[in-house]
């Protein structure tokens, strides 16, 4: 991390002045995030930049965070590395406010939470970002191939169920 990052930010306040965050953190500082991941090395990179809206009513954090994880492969389960990028788009408001006032795609932040630590924010929005399912693609996974190996060594008659009833049936 670098020294001149806050540890914790209140967004409101950061939206006031127009202020952008950008940074890095190590993979291994994010608990959370570890405990779904193959690997634990790597930098996440995140830029974000805290605004009021066109009315001043609401707080809006928007940016991105990327890196590259290690995972298990679901299909094969070999390590594998996926590139990620998740977009930020948040809006603080009240716990009591309705959440129709934010804008499309804009996600709840609770203002009564704050303040926020910066690192934790960051590993939320890539704990939400990654696959519930991770897999290779299908011309790289080795399960892929084997599957694909093993049903053309097996030619398979549809009508062999049929074939078994009959010669039962003339015994």
């Amino acid at each position: 991390m670098r020294p001149d990052l806050p540890q914790t930010i209140e967004p409101t306040r950061l939206a006031m002045s127009g202020e952008k965050l950008a940074g890095q953190y190590a993979i291994d500082e994010m608990s959370r995030l570890v405990e779904r991941l193959h690997d634990q090395s790597g930098i996440v990179y995140f830029h974000l930049a805290f605004k009021r809206d066109e009315d001043q009513k609401l707080t809006l954090i928007t940016g991105d965070v990327s890196t590259e994880v290690c995972l298990i492969c679901q299909r094969c389960l070999e390590p594998m590395s996926l590139s990620m990028k998740s977009q930020v788009n948040l809006g603080v408001i009240r716990k009591s406010v309705d959440l129709s006032i934010l804008p499309r795609g804009c996600e709840p932040l609770y203002e009564e939470d704050a303040p926020f630590v910066l690192r934790e924010l960051i590993e939320d929005e890539l704990i939400l970002a990654l696959p519930l399912a991770v897999m290779h693609e299908q011309n790289e996974c080795e399960a892929s191939k084997l599957l694909e190996e093993f049903n053309k060594s097996v030619r398979r008659n549809p009508f062999s169920v049929l074939e078994k009833l009959s010669t039962k049936s003339n015994e």
